[in-house]
């Protein structure tokens, strides 16, 4: 484990990035609020299913991003007597220790798993509409081509914001505006195919085309919630990439003081990678020769991984 002060620096650098990039994430809600306004807007102006089951997209956009919102705010707080309405032990307010804040990042995970269950529920209610309009293809009005200036509006802002959350989730690198990064540029490909949709079935007079472009937008948000949910829920349950933790072994017995690694198992709290970690070293190493061992491998591990803590244990190589 870290000591008291280590662990203070990592969790100092970790909620100063967490509440960075919570007000990156206001900067969303903001526009996808405008977006889904303007686009339900000249939906219902042009009558214009796709654009519909866009604007709806956007929506789906400000319910995640309100729910990545939360979770970093719980995951940022420091001082709390409780967790999430859970009472802490006087003794570990005192120390602020890593443990109670390492439950607070995984509230970021929990939150962003909710969001992508929203989405996947926002595209069955999508699907279900286009189907239903269809099926009643007699009583459909084709799109006007207004529909379009909407969902051109919306493809362009979304591929400016697409650029910020891009820039900055690299630089802080923070799992939430990563995420919302992916959304964002899905959700500028999505209007962007809806202006070709519209104009598509103004010019060829298909009424069922519209119709069609909005079931194969629901399916689309759907995936991409499910995508969210399926590596929100791989993360909760500590799975970890097998790949990247044969690498981490390889680093570490590549070190001339450690003759096999017997034993590794890598997770995610929140955005930030633990490592367990039992290596086998000659019993003939001194205790300061361990202590400066195991400091080496931590640092190695930051430097070259982003491995927030590396947590080793020590056993004789001939045992």
């Amino acid at each position: 484990m870290p000591t008291t002060n280590h662990w203070q620096v990592i969790q100092h650098q970790v909620v100063k990035s967490l509440k960075s990039a919570r007000r990156h994430l206001w900067g969303n809600v903001i526009v996808y609020l405008s977006l889904f306004l303007i686009e339900y807007y000249y939906a219902q102006l042009g009558h214009s299913q796709t654009l519909r089951a866009d604007a709806f997209n956007n929506l789906s956009g400000i319910v995640s991003t309100g729910l990545l919102l939360t979770g970093l705010y719980i995951a940022a707080e420091t001082h709390d007597d409780d967790l999430f309405g859970a009472p802490i032990s006087p003794t570990e307010q005192q120390t602020l220790g890593p443990r109670i804040q390492q439950s607070r990042f995984r509230f970021e995970t929990i939150y962003t798993l909710i969001s992508g269950l929203i989405m996947m529920a926002i595209a069955l209610e999508i699907i279900f509409k286009g189907s239903l309009t269809l099926l009643r293809q007699a009583k459909v009005t084709a799109p006007l081509p207004i529909a379009g200036l909407g969902a051109a509006f919306s493809g362009l802002t979304l591929l400016i914001l697409w650029g910020f959350n891009h820039y900055w989730s690299r630089k802080l690198n923070n799992a939430a505006l990563i995420a919302a990064s992916r959304d964002t540029f899905s959700d500028a490909l999505t209007s962007l195919v809806t202006v070709l949709t519209v104009l598509g079935t103004t010019w060829l007079k298909l009424p069922w085309l519209d119709s069609v472009a909005s079931i194969l937008l629901g399916i689309y948000i759907f995936h991409s919630g499910l995508h969210i949910f399926q590596e929100s829920s791989l993360n909760l349950v500590d799975y970890f990439d097998p790949y990247l933790e044969e690498r981490y072994q390889a680093k570490l017995e590549s070190l001339p003081a450690v003759q096999q690694v017997t034993f590794l198992r890598a997770h995610y709290d929140g955005n930030l990678i633990m490592l367990d970690v039992t290596i086998a070293i000659d019993r003939q190493l001194t205790v300061d020769n361990i202590y400066a061992l195991t400091q080496k491998i931590n640092t190695l591990m930051w430097a070259e991984f982003g491995v927030m803590e590396t947590n080793v244990m020590v056993v004789p190589a001939d045992q």
